[in-house]
């Protein structure tokens, strides 16, 4: 009784904490993404497509840039710590994950930033983008040494969010700063607040760490470790690459197809379906450590005893496209309110949240299995897919090319993942 008491207690606290860090991962949301939606709300209602085209569409790449340098570390770094939590490795393993893993990092920050650098100086007169790349690259070599990964191990997902909102918060700040402002100086004033709010995060982050007795060690790098690192963040960068580049690949379509006032409303709506994705992230993320231990100790896993060991993102999930919908439908219906055709745009986008949140599912359960490959190959498919009918369909469906593109990927990409794990059992 005593023995069945005590597990009750530590299973209530485990789940608490879960509670906890889910309210924090949405607390930096709402500071962070939410400073960013609310200044993009003032603009469109100002008209100032010009301004928020190009910041959706710098902006876009430069979070491209910081998904592309951590080289799927938040995952990786989160497993190390949490095998150190089950006493299956020793923290000095993990700190030489950690360097390895950062090695890597800086090289490809290094890359990303010699590539950008050669096309604004070399092939593009755009001010804007010459200004906002050259003030934005040291903030992308910084997050090299992230400890998002770490923090998330440390089941302290929450305190990761918090900080997180940091980089955003300036550059919602930067962004109303930049309105009414030349090219060139909105240019640079979001690219420095690019990099200061990326290095803002970093402080926040070492100190949470510290503060648990996680100071940086540095340790001995291995040429096992490199390649074991540039093996697992290969895989992870391409789990994560098909998505981003599918959403790049839009913009570029609207840009060329739609015209900017059409793009910063797509932007726009876009930015309502990722918020509430993220979201559903923040769920997975927290649910991640005891995700890996619960998939573990199964022989077979389906894809519905993988979505269903995630019950929690599920509903969250189905809510918040309900929801979403429900809110931009009356926001369309009003004809006399300044943003009705943005919640037109956006009502058009709200099925993706679903699909895209089954889709996260789907990965995270892959990830917990370690099978960092077949997510990456499911979601390589499913955005050639997803590409190809945005394409298909954007002379008839016009924005609402890019929710079908969407829903296509999602699905194609359900499809690969729900074939591997069948061959897999």
């Amino acid at each position: 009784m005593r023995r069945r008491v005590a597990g009750l207690l530590a299973s209530a606290r485990g789940r608490w904490r879960q509670i906890v860090n889910v309210g924090l991962l949405v607390a930096g949301l709402g500071l962070g993404q939410g400073a960013i939606f609310l200044v993009q709300t003032m603009l469109v209602a100002a008209g100032e497509y010009e301004l928020l085209a190009a910041f959706g569409t710098h902006y876009s790449f430069a979070i491209l840039g910081i998904i592309l340098v951590d080289v799927g570390a938040s995952t990786t770094l989160a497993r190390a710590v949490a095998h150190w939590s089950s006493g299956r490795t020793s923290r000095e393993q993990v700190w030489r994950v950690f360097c390895e893993t950062s090695a890597i990092r800086l090289a490809v920050a290094s890359l990303i930033g010699a590539a950008a650098i050669v096309y604004v100086w070399g092939f593009s007169s755009d001010g804007f983008s010459r200004w906002y790349v050259a003030l934005a690259l040291p903030g992308l070599l910084l997050w090299a040494v992230n400890g998002v990964g770490l923090l998330d191990g440390l089941r302290l997902s929450g305190v990761s969010g918090i900080t997180g909102s940091a980089a955003y918060m300036v550059t919602a700040a930067g962004l109303a700063l930049a309105s009414h402002k030349s090219a060139e100086t909105a240019g640079a004033i979001l690219g420095g607040a690019f990099s200061t709010g990326y290095l803002s995060t970093l402080v926040a982050q070492w100190t949470a760490l510290a503060r648990k007795g996680w100071y940086p060690q540095l340790q001995k790098l291995t040429r096992a470790g490199l390649v074991s690192a540039l093996r697992d963040g290969g895989a992870l960068s391409f789990q994560l690459l098909p998505g981003q580049i599918n959403m790049r690949a839009q913009l570029v379509l609207s840009s060329a197809y739609l015209g900017a006032e059409m793009t910063a409303l797509f932007v726009y709506a876009k930015q309502v379906v990722t918020a509430a994705t993220q979201i559903i992230g923040f769920v997975l993320r927290v649910e991640f450590p005891g995700l890996v231990e619960k998939l573990s100790g199964t022989g077979k896993n389906s894809l519905v005893s993988m979505l269903g060991a995630q019950r929690m993102a599920l509903y969250c999930a189905v809510v918040f496209a309900l929801g979403a919908t429900a809110v931009a439908g009356i926001a369309a219906a009003v004809p006399d309110f300044s943003l009705h055709r943005a919640a037109i745009t956006i009502a058009g986008f709200m099925p993706t949240i679903l699909t895209m949140s089954l889709l996260l599912m789907m990965m995270q359960g892959l990830a917990a299995l370690g099978a960092y490959g077949a997510s990456a190959w499911a979601l390589a498919v499913g955005s050639v897919a997803g590409i190809l009918a945005s394409y298909a369909l954007i002379s008839t469906l016009h924005v609402y090319a890019f929710a079908a593109g969407e829903v296509v990927l999602n699905v194609v990409g359900l499809y690969v993942g729900h074939r591997y794990l069948r061959r897999r059992s």
